[in-house]
């Protein structure tokens, strides 16, 4: 533990807080903290899928919610939904690893629901927003901006169903990523 806590104090240009655990409850504290990030990004699509259908502004409500210092704003804005290699993998880790253990932990599989739904949601948002003859522009399909992973990329699922319901769809994006998705699915978009 001396040792990782060193390595980590010269490393790292802020002062991380060093929790010292057993390696279950490390694990354990690494999923869950993965998984609370999902389940509030989730909530703040949620609230603003609400508010979109309301008529109200959902950067404004999740402001305000955001400025409570009990809850933050970090994870709290209005978009794409969560993906890349470790929320959707850890959320879902919890969940199957709670219930090895006898406990159903219904947050972390309605979590996954809600980041599905909002896919949807975003889906015929864009399907009534766009007509047919309009071209929709993805700045990336990556999971997250400045990377070039598309594992479970909510940008890319999304540019995917639209592209297979007949939309153009334009994507500006790296060489590396369009090298990638050409791969899975040849032609299906246009790149800038």
């Amino acid at each position: 533990g001396d040792k990782i806590e060193k390595i980590y104090q010269t490393m790292c240009e802020s002062a991380p807080v060093i929790c010292r655990m057993s390696r279950l409850s490390a694990e354990i504290s690494k999923l869950a903290t993965n998984c609370f990030l999902t389940t509030k990004i989730s909530f703040a699509n949620s609230i603003g899928d609400l508010a979109t259908l309301a008529g109200a502004e959902p950067e404004k409500i999740l402001a305000a919610i955001g400025a409570d210092s009990r809850i933050g704003n970090k994870y709290l804005s209005y978009g794409f939904g969560f993906g890349g290699p470790c929320f959707p993998r850890d959320n879902r880790a919890l969940g199957i690893y709670a219930s090895q253990n006898g406990l159903e932990l219904h947050i972390s599989n309605a979590t996954d629901k809600v980041n599905q739904e909002h896919l949807e949601f975003q889906f015929r948002q864009y399907i009534q927003q766009y007509s047919e003859s309009e071209t929709i522009d993805f700045q990336s399909v990556a999971y997250k901006k400045g990377t070039s992973m598309i594992e479970e990329s909510q940008q890319l699922l999304l540019a995917i169903k639209l592209a297979q319901a007949g939309r153009k769809v334009r994507v500006f994006d790296s060489g590396e990523v369009k090298s990638q998705v050409e791969k899975l699915y040849p032609g299906l978009f246009e790149w800038s």
